[in-house]
């Protein structure tokens, strides 16, 4: 039987809340290593995916990535022994419902985690013209589909999604910002439109996450197409820098998720 080294495999890992995911999936891998097996992560995001398949890539055994849809956020790994190339048992199920213009993406998670669901059995929600959609684990999929009725105080019926199924785009409002330098206190000040010693107060206060990696500095400085995330604020794209003005500032496009 295959014992792996954990100590060995989790040494450049310093993040604790990185490690508790890792585990896990290294207690999978073992399991599939040893029996033979295809087995599935929740679903991670693309700092957890990045980090666990660094270590996936040093097994004897096959994975793949996978989040329901092309150009997913939150995806799943999925394991298997290593004469498979590319396992594709994912374990995930799509459901849609009507939109509706009072239903935002917060209201959708909130009624779903309201069941007492685990954060981590549920990938993206994807907000579209006619149809709201979502993905979930198979495993609490069929107690969402019985239980979930009401998103907000609107009644909801959900729909299994069918193969094929058009999941809309991602949607962004956009507009421009004029920041001192891409240092994340400047950047967050401007974008939020608070003092920027507020803004630093989030960021030491670990309130503040770039590419899904917290970050305590208020220096940090943000390259083109970094995805900020500050807790009960949401998330902004730092895009792109347009120009240098006249006083050596920075003209800067954003973007925010509808």
């Amino acid at each position: 039987m295959v014992k792996l080294n954990r100590e060995n495999l989790l040494r450049h890992i310093n993040d604790p809340n990185d490690l508790i995911e890792l585990r896990k999936i290294i207690d999978k891998a073992e399991i599939v290593i040893n029996d033979y097996v295809n087995l599935t992560s929740d679903f991670l995001n693309p700092h957890e995916i990045k980090k666990a398949t660094e270590i996936l890539n040093s097994l004897n055994l096959s994975y793949s990535v996978y989040g329901g849809y092309d150009q997913s956020e939150l995806s799943v790994i999925s394991m298997g022994p290593e004469y498979l190339e590319e396992p594709t048992n994912f374990d995930i199920r799509a459901f849609k419902f009507n939109s509706m213009s009072g239903i935002k993406h917060k209201n959708v998670l909130g009624s779903i985690l309201g069941l007492g669901i685990d954060r981590r059995k549920i990938g993206d929600i994807l907000i579209g013209k006619d149809f709201t959609y979502f993905f979930a684990k198979n495993e609490i999929s069929d107690f969402i589909f019985y239980n979930l009725e009401k998103i907000s105080n609107y009644n909801v019926s959900l729909i299994e999604t069918e193969d094929g199924e058009d999941f809309p785009k991602k949607e962004y409002n956009e507009r421009e910002i004029i920041i001192s330098s891409r240092r994340l206190d400047a950047f967050l000040s401007q974008a939020l439109k608070i003092p920027r010693s507020k803004a630093a107060s989030l960021i030491i206060q670990n309130q503040v996450k770039v590419n899904f990696t917290y970050i305590d500095k208020r220096s940090y400085m943000l390259n083109e197409n970094d995805l900020v995330s500050v807790r009960r604020y949401g998330r902004i794209i730092f895009s792109n820098i347009e120009k240098t003005t006249k006083k050596d500032k920075l003209l800067v496009k954003i973007k925010i998720p509808k």
